[in-house]
C-alpha cells in the first residue's frame, strides 16, 4: 500500500503542475485575484462592506495582508513551480538589488511630487511651488517619512511589486512587447483594486467616475513603472521604493502643500498620462526594454531548468 501511495501522489500533482509550467503568466494573475479578493471578502461582506453578513471587521488588518497574500504568494509559488529553487533565490535578491545609480533613487523618491507640483502651478500659477519653499522642511518631516512607512509598515508596494513587476512584466514584456505588456500589467493591476471600492475605509464609496479616474492613473503609472524598471535591471527595491514615493507623493501635494486649492480629481491623470507619453515618445516605445537583460530575469539557467519550464 505505501508503494501505491509513493507513486501516485506525484500522478495526480503533474497535471496541475504541467499546467503552471505551460501557462504561467495566467496561473499568476489568477492566484493573484483569488489571494487577495479572498482575504478581503470578510470585510467586503461586512457592514462596511455590502452588508450581508451582521458584523464590522476592522480593515486595516485585511488591507495589509492582501498583497501578500496575492501578488507576493502568488510570484513565489509559481516561480518555484516553473523554475525550482533558483528562481525563487533569484527574485529574492532582486530585492536588495541597489546598485542602480543615483539618478534612479532621486527620480524613485522625488519624481512624483515634483510632476504634480509642476501639474498644479499650470493651474494654479506660481502658488504651489511657493509654498514648497516655504514649507520645504516638510520634504524631510512628513512626505519622506510617509514613504518609509508606506514601504516597511503599510506594506502595498512591498507585497504588490514582487508580483507585478518581478514576475508578471518580465514575462510579458518578453511575451508581448513594453507597451503591450504594460497595459495588460497596468489594466489588471487597476482591477485587482476593485473591492476596495466597496469597503468604507478604503476607497468607497464607489463612483464610476472615481474608479475610472483611479484606473487611468494605475494604467499610465504602468508605463512610467516599466520604464524605470527596465533602466534599473529589474531591481525590486526601486519599484517599491517609485510605488511608495506615488501613494505619499498625492497626499503630500495635494492635502499638505496646497489643501485649500480646488484640485480636479483628474489632475493625476493628466500629469502621469503627459509623463508617460513624454516616455513612449522619446524611448520610442520601447520603454528602456531590451530583451537579453528581460530574458536573464525570466530564463533561469541550471538544473531548475526543465523543458516545461522553458516552453
Amino acid at each position: 500500500m505505501s508503494t501505491i501511495a509513493t507513486t501516485s501522489q506525484p500522478a495526480a500533482f503533474s497535471p496541475l503542475k504541467r499546467l503552471i509550467q505551460q501557462h504561467p503568466l495566467v496561473a499568476y494573475f489568477v492566484l493573484a485575484f483569488v489571494g487577495s479578493w479572498l482575504t478581503e471578502l470578510p470585510v467586503v461582506l461586512d457592514k462596511n462592506g455590502i452588508g450581508l453578513l451582521p458584523y464590522t471587521l476592522p480593515f486595516l488588518p485585511f488591507f495589509l495582508l492582501m498583497p501578500f497574500t496575492g501578488p507576493t504568494l502568488s510570484a513565489f509559488m509559481v516561480t518555484a513551480v516553473t523554475d525550482g529553487k533558483a528562481g525563487v533565490w533569484q527574485l529574492l535578491r532582486r530585492y536588495v538589488q541597489w546598485r542602480v545609480g543615483v539618478r534612479w533613487y532621486l527620480l524613485a523618491l522625488l519624481g512624483a511630487p515634483v510632476v504634480l507640483l509642476l501639474s498644479a502651478s499650470v493651474v494654479l500659477g506660481a502658488a504651489p511651488l511657493s509654498a514648497l519653499v516655504e514649507h520645504w522642511p516638510l520634504i524631510f518631516s512628513s512626505y519622506l517619512p510617509s514613504v518609509l512607512l508606506i514601504t516597511l509598515v503599510l506594506g502595498g508596494p512591498l507585497g504588490e511589486e514582487p508580483g507585478w513587476r518581478g514576475f508578471a512584466l518580465p514575462r510579458l514584456q518578453q511575451q508581448y512587447g513594453a507597451l503591450r505588456g504594460s497595459l495588460i500589467l497596468g489594466t489588471l493591476h487597476a482591477l485587482w483594486h476593485l473591492p476596495l471600492f466597496l469597503v468604507v475605509g478604503a476607497y468607497a464609496p464607489f463612483t464610476l467616475p472615481g474608479f475610472v479616474a483611479f484606473a487611468l492613473v494605475v494604467m499610465l503609472n504602468a508605463f512610467i513603472f516599466t520604464w524605470v524598471f527596465n533602466n534599473t535591471r529589474g531591481s525590486l527595491l526601486i519599484v517599491i521604493l517609485l510605488h511608495s514615493a506615488f501613494n505619499a507623493g498625492s497626499h503630500f501635494v495635494e492635502e499638505q502643500l496646497i489643501p485649500t486649492a480646488q484640485l480636479s480629481n483628474w489632475l493625476p491623470v493628466i500629469t502621469y498620462g503627459v509623463c508617460a507619453l513624454l516616455i513612449i515618445v522619446f524611448t520610442r516605445g520601447h520603454l528602456g526594454y531590451r530583451s537579453e537583460q528581460a530574458s536573464q530575469l525570466v530564463e533561469i539557467p541550471g538544473p531548475a531548468e526543465t523543458p516545461l519550464a522553458r516552453g
